[in-house]
């Protein structure tokens, strides 16, 4: 039979329960294919192949039955992005329930799979989906939450990019998982989660285990195993409880393997930090596999395209600086200076510190900083730095005197209550936000008062930051190539490729765009790009 053919074959069935209407999707000789948004409720089962974005919005239910293998088609160029897939939950529900002996599969449609081949799944605003014995893989990251109440449990997460299990602003519980080899942490959890239940679960063969960000977690019986770094680690005014969990060869003679930074508190109690009075976690499940990666994403081995061309049609790459300061989502020029913000924490201070950067040579200083948390974007109006703080949800106003960071002033970001908002520009009489889901920017005087809106045309969102050039913004994210040009309007008017993974801050020096560059962020490579734009 044609190939083609065989891969476009499916059994439509439609089946009423209680007055609702039901598709069911079973391949009869081949594969199922599936992309776009769902109109209706529907079960799926056998072989699926995602096609394209996959989208289960608000009152519509995706039940995925036992066994049931869900693909998604891969891409590894820079050049176009939209091939790169994923499953987006928006309001709607999704059932994935395995088994023990019929796990859920949701893969690399690679016959060769690597880290990163399709985008992972997202939910938001989401209470009653669940994953059970599900196998998540392959992706950018594995399961992302937002503003949600989500369990995950019996299930493995592994080889993803970046995080394994990822939360904002959400309730999770994840219990009986196992999780390895994901890029940067196993399970990252940033920014008002609350009550986070973490249950015996192994979490092994990584960089990190679980880091928390402006969260309350509980941590019990959970076995941590060969993490390079640290297992647990704790910031920007988190509580966690970490009880009766087991660890073994974690970082390079870290004792105990839990860091608590500044602000943040933890109660640490019964634990087995090699004594072997705890036992790990058994499962009723096999971790089986496909594929053997056979290595951690950011490792040397790592095949994942994370620096793009030096110059292509639309740019040229002249120079890279700040190797040692880590990503970041805040730079500026100003003064003939890049300035940023530390990642993590500080030397001088009592939080990050604030640092200025020789353009030309790549040499810096850095300076205390005691207040500002979380920088995600960074503005210079002519006598005053602005940044906005995507943890404590305020701009604030400072200078920098007698080498430390002065505040002058702090206020509210608009609609608080939908969370931090990540990037920020002036043209030196106002302040220019990203809305929190990136369809407008905030235009505010200098006391913090909202004096307008752009909203971006034709459905377009932009992605972290922005900057102001004169005439036009240009942004993270609002096009089809990465890099886009805007006008006041909110019209797209150009756009260039990103020089390498993620473009998470920008600045313009009058000539030229600077950006930090997300790469691998478990590289400590030069992540600060100096961009000629050719042709946008």
């Amino acid at each position: 039979m044609n190939r083609k053919l065989l891969i476009a074959v499916l059994v439509p069935i439609i089946v009423l329960v209680s007055g609702a209407a039901f598709l069911i999707l079973m391949g009869a000789q081949g594969p199922v294919t599936k992309a776009g948004i769902l109109e209706q409720d529907e079960i799926w089962s056998g072989e699926i192949h995602v096609t394209g974005y996959l989208v289960v919005p608000e009152g519509i239910t995706l039940t995925i039955e036992p066994g049931t293998i869900i693909k998604f088609k891969h891409y590894r160029g820079y050049k176009e992005t939209w091939k790169k897939l994923g499953m987006g939950i928006n309001g709607g529900t999704l059932k994935a329930v395995g088994t023990p002996e019929k796990q859920i599969w949701f893969t690399s449609d690679a016959e060769d799979p690597i880290n990163g081949d399709w985008l992972g799944i997202v939910l938001g605003d989401t209470k009653n989906s669940e994953f059970n014995y599900v196998i998540v893989e392959f992706g950018e990251l594995g399961i992302a939450q937002f503003d949600s109440e989500v369990v995950v449990s019996n299930s493995i997460i592994r080889w993803n990019n970046s995080e394994g299990l990822y939360a904002e602003r959400s309730e999770p519980v994840f219990m009986y998982n196992i999780l390895y080899g994901n890029g940067y942490h196993e399970i990252a959890l940033e920014q008002y989660n609350e009550n986070v239940q973490i249950l015996y679960n192994i979490i092994r063969d990584g960089h990190y285990g679980v880091h928390c960000e402006k969260t309350t977690a509980y941590l019990e019986g959970n076995y941590f195993k060969n993490e390079e770094f640290a297992a647990i680690t704790a910031g920007m005014e988190s509580h966690i409880v970490v009880k009766r969990n087991k660890f073994e060869n974690i970082g390079v003679g870290q004792k105990p393997p839990i860091s608590i930074y500044a602000g943040s508190t933890a109660e640490i109690e019964n634990n087995d930090f090699g004594e072997g009075n705890i036992p790990a976690p058994e499962f009723d499940y096999e971790d089986i596999k496909n594929f053997e990666l056979g290595y951690v994403p950011g490792d040397p081995e790592d095949s994942y395209l994370y620096v793009y061309d030096e110059v292509d049609e639309t740019r040229r790459t002249i120079k890279k600086i700040g190797q040692g300061l880590s990503f970041g989502w805040a730079l500026v020029h100003a003064e003939n200076n890049l300035w940023r913000f530390s990642l993590g924490s500080g030397e001088i201070g009592e939080s990050l510190d604030f640092i200025k950067i020789d353009p030309v040579t790549g040499n810096y200083q850095k300076y205390g900083n005691d207040e500002i948390m979380n920088p995600r974007g960074l503005a210079y109006d002519g006598e005053y730095f602005w940044v906005d703080d995507f943890s404590l949800l305020k701009i604030f106003k400072f200078k920098l005197e007698d080498g430390r960071v002065t505040i002058y002033d702090s206020f509210d970001i608009p609609e608080k209550e939908k969370g931090g908002t990540m990037g920020m520009t002036t043209d030196g009489d106002h302040l220019y936000l990203k809305s929190r889901d990136g369809s407008k920017l905030y235009k505010l005087d200098k006391s913090g008062k909202l004096v307008g809106e752009i909203y971006l045309q034709n459905n377009i969102r932009f992605d972290s930051d922005i900057v102001w050039t004169g005439n036009y913004f240009w942004a993270s994210g609002g096009c089809e190539k990465g890099i886009g040009k805007f006008t006041t309007e909110g019209n797209l008017a150009g756009e260039i490729y990103p020089p390498a993974k993620d473009t998470w801050a920008l600045a313009w020096d009058g000539n030229y765009l600077w950006s930090i560059q997300r790469t691998c962020e478990m590289w400590d490579d030069p992540k600060i790009y100096q961009i000629e734009i050719l042709n946008d």
